[in-house]
């Protein structure tokens, strides 16, 4: 029940704050441009939408999910209002939930209307073809920006030392976003000799190690509801261990272990 009061007030506070609303108001007109835009980008059917959509969230999504949760921690140890905080009944473990749970729903409230109301306007301007199966995808982009929180606040839990996570959050960023396709084709020429058609033809192994960043798996998920091209090399004569299940585990993964990790070395800190 404390971690639920934690929660209240940390969403309470985001209400209040101009920065959220200001984050709704950016969603609606970076997801609203896009449902426009797609006429002129793709294909005019609603998948097709959805494909490109997805896309866009794929990578403004986790530069929200991030700047929401870095400090949400790291803020309240340095000014000193921890203390006070855990003065009441409240422990360690139920600040570590609060913070996630309050963080979360920061971030999944205005991204969630603004996919809906973008939604409502790719079936308008697409066609309903494939719309049965929306919910998934706002599922699907709930959870992948969950991933980025967990990563996020896990971050904030291990240090107070302002530099080391805001650089953390930004090689996260470059890491998990931007980086990881390039780390894994450079894994596959040094483990081959640097046969550059070990590029066009992954070894079995190396598919589950693609999956394992956060926007492979989370294209791998809407794969398993909507015919698009997305995560295309997942499905067909391919290994079972990176089906649509293993991108949930991944993904559930990467909220858990970086906060699992955060909260040892919270738990063990010196307020």
């Amino acid at each position: 029940m404390s971690w639920r009061a934690l929660a209240y007030k940390d969403l309470h506070d985001a209400s209040r704050s101009r920065t959220l609303w200001l984050l709704v108001a950016l969603l609606i007109v970076v997801f609203g441009g896009y449902t426009v835009g797609h006429g002129y980008l793709g294909e005019e059917t609603f998948p097709a939408f959805v494909a490109g959509l997805a896309g866009v969230v794929g990578v403004f999504l986790p530069v929200l999910s991030l700047l929401i949760g870095y400090k949400s921690v790291v803020h309240e140890r340095t000014s000193g209002s921890l203390h006070l905080t855990l003065s009441f009944p409240h422990s360690r473990s139920d600040l570590v939930v609060g913070t996630l749970v309050g963080r979360s729903l920061v971030l999944l409230a205005p991204t969630l209307l603004a996919l809906a109301l973008a939604g409502v306007g790719g079936a308008v301007l697409y066609g309903t073809e494939g719309t049965v199966a929306y919910p998934l995808f706002l599922a699907a982009s709930a959870l992948y920006g969950l991933a980025f929180v967990g990563v996020a606040v896990g971050l904030s839990l291990s240090t107070t030392a302002d530099r080391w996570i805001t650089f953390g959050a930004l090689g996260g960023y470059l890491l998990l976003v931007q980086l990881w396709d390039n780390l894994h084709s450079l894994t596959l020429l040094v483990l081959h000799r640097f046969e550059f058609a070990v590029l066009t033809d992954i070894p079995d192994w190396a598919l589950l190690f693609r999956l394992i960043k956060p926007s492979e798996s989370y294209y791998r998920l809407l794969r398993a509801g909507f015919d698009v091209s997305l995560a295309g090399r997942y499905v067909g004569d391919v290994p079972v261990y990176v089906g649509w299940w293993m991108a949930l585990v991944i993904l559930v993964g990467w909220i858990a272990v970086p906060l699992a990790v955060g909260y040892r070395r919270f738990r063990a800190a010196d307020l």
